[in-house]
């Protein structure tokens, strides 16, 4: 199992809750999933700032979803959402259990 966090420089809320819905649908044929997501920041207009966490069963299975076709069928969507992303993945969960809800 492997984690990905992934920062998103939003152009458009809107248009990214759209890309969004697709997105997670080609994920879950890939095995992965949305566990997570915050929006941490809405300047002015639509633009801010969001933080997906996903999981994926192994490291192919994230480049699988990547690689996906289907995702470049819906570049232009996505291009209308997003300014950027950043993507950090881990192989390696940490349990601190004097963090658990208590």
């Amino acid at each position: 199992m492997i984690n990905v966090l992934v920062i998103i420089e939003v152009k458009n809320f809107a248009a990214l809750a759209s890309f969004e819905r697709i997105a997670v649908e080609i994920m879950r044929s890939h095995g992965g999933d949305m566990i997570k997501a915050f929006e941490t920041s809405r300047g002015e207009g639509q633009s801010g700032r969001e933080v997906h966490l996903l999981e994926f069963p192994s490291e192919q299975a994230f480049a699988n979803y990547r690689a996906d076709s289907r995702l470049l069928e819906h570049a232009e969507l996505r291009d209308k959402a997003i300014q950027s992303t950043a993507v950090m993945q881990s192989s390696t969960f940490k349990y601190y259990a004097e963090f658990a809800s208590r």
